[in-house]
């Protein structure tokens, strides 16, 4: 369990970095939606008991920042948070909808540190004068802050099959999505 733990965080932080996650076609990737949940069809690879873990969605954050960048209102439109498909499975002979919600919890938990990083972003904007290191830097830490959230939510919901944890973590993380809703890509 620890080993497939520490795995997922090295394999996340690896796709993270905005070189590799700019490789992915856009056709391969499903920005967050607030009204369009997760599907089978946002999960490319479709396995079996017994192949692999029963679900594992990969996310990336990609951001464009730079130039003019820091005379910007906001960065909103600047910073991406997308699932990649072909990187994620599912496993269809499992409970599909329970997988789906916790995928879900997931990809609404990235959005929380997307928001994060974008309001740390526009926080920050003066500082993009010196260079975008300061954006890699806030990426980074947010980023980091994510895994460890991940982990959390794994532990104590243990997978998503605790159903009274699961329902505990989808309304917190309901609540957070809300209070950084200046920070979501539309606004």
């Amino acid at each position: 369990m620890k080993k497939y733990i520490l795995n997922m965080i090295i394999l996340f932080g690896i796709v993270l970095t905005s070189s590799i996650s700019l490789a992915q076609t856009e056709k391969d990737k499903r920005p967050w939606s607030a009204t369009t949940k997760l599907t089978l069809k946002d999960f490319a690879i479709k396995t079996r008991r017994l192949e692999s873990t029963s679900a594992f969605a990969q996310f990336s954050v990609d951001y464009k920042v730079g130039g003019f960048d820091f005379l910007t209102k906001n960065f909103n439109k600047k910073v991406n948070n997308c699932i990649i498909k072909t990187a994620s499975w599912i496993d269809t002979t499992a409970d599909v909808t329970r997988l789906l919600i916790y995928e879900q919890t997931l990809f609404d938990i990235s959005e929380i540190y997307t928001r994060q990083f974008r309001k740390a972003l526009t926080e920050n904007r003066m500082k993009l004068l010196k260079g975008s290191k300061i954006a890699e830097e806030l990426n980074n830490q947010s980023m980091t802050a994510f895994s460890k959230r991940r982990i959390d939510y794994d532990r104590e919901t243990i997978f998503g099959t605790d159903e009274a944890k699961q329902k505990d973590w989808e309304i917190q993380v309901q609540k957070e999505l809300l209070l950084l809703n200046l920070f979501a890509y539309g606004m």
